[in-house]
């Protein structure tokens, strides 16, 4: 028995340490993939962990669910640039072009605690998913300043919801979620672009 929980322990950190780290970037997010199911992300509503079709984890919510996770930053975050980013799918694509349904991922700068006051709200730029059809995966972005007095970053998953267009059990899906701070936007830009 304890040589099964050293073992377990090891893969556990070496889990935690292998999602820490994207192209020698540190990634502020705890469990970006979903490989420890929920641990360090609060769900609301209908959200839910589940198999993906590359037969792995990811974050899966329906009719209006979502995920979020706060990040505690330190002083020296001010005027660094904040880079969200992760992959996303959606089962359900609208032949009108509305939004329900669509993987968006969305975000708060905010000063300390969990109730603390909001200095930024952060969306538009890519923040939505464009799939083209059903079950294809894409890429959503944003830059954003870090504004002085911001000790909390508040990421969210959610589904987007266009107004007369209600929710209808579709699934839009996460994975490769990534936070990331940079000292310039020009950098974060050339990350996000895989360069």
């Amino acid at each position: 028995m304890p040589n099964q929980l050293v073992r377990l322990t090891i893969l556990f950190l070496t889990i935690v340490a292998n999602a820490a780290f994207v192209n020698g970037q540190t990634n502020l997010l705890k469990n970006p993939n979903a490989d420890l199911q929920s641990q360090f992300w609060r769900g609301q509503g209908e959200a839910t962990i589940e198999t993906c079709a590359t037969g792995n984890p990811c974050f899966v919510v329906r009719n209006g669910g979502y995920f979020l996770q706060d990040v505690s930053l330190t002083n020296d975050a001010v005027g660094q640039y904040a880079l969200f980013v992760a992959r996303g799918a959606s089962g359900r694509i609208n032949p009108d072009g509305a939004i329900t349904g669509l993987p968006q991922i969305y975000g708060y700068m905010m000063e300390a605690g969990m109730n603390g006051r909001i200095l930024a709200y952060l969306q538009g730029q890519n923040m939505l998913a464009a799939p083209s059809h059903e079950n294809e995966w894409v890429t959503m972005s944003g830059i954003f300043p870090v504004p002085k007095g911001t000790k909390t970053i508040r990421f969210f998953l959610k589904q987007a919801l266009r107004n007369g267009v209600p929710h209808n059990g579709s699934a839009a899906r996460f994975d490769d979620v990534g936070l990331y701070l940079f000292a310039t936007e020009e950098d974060a830009r050339s990350f996000a672009n895989g360069g």
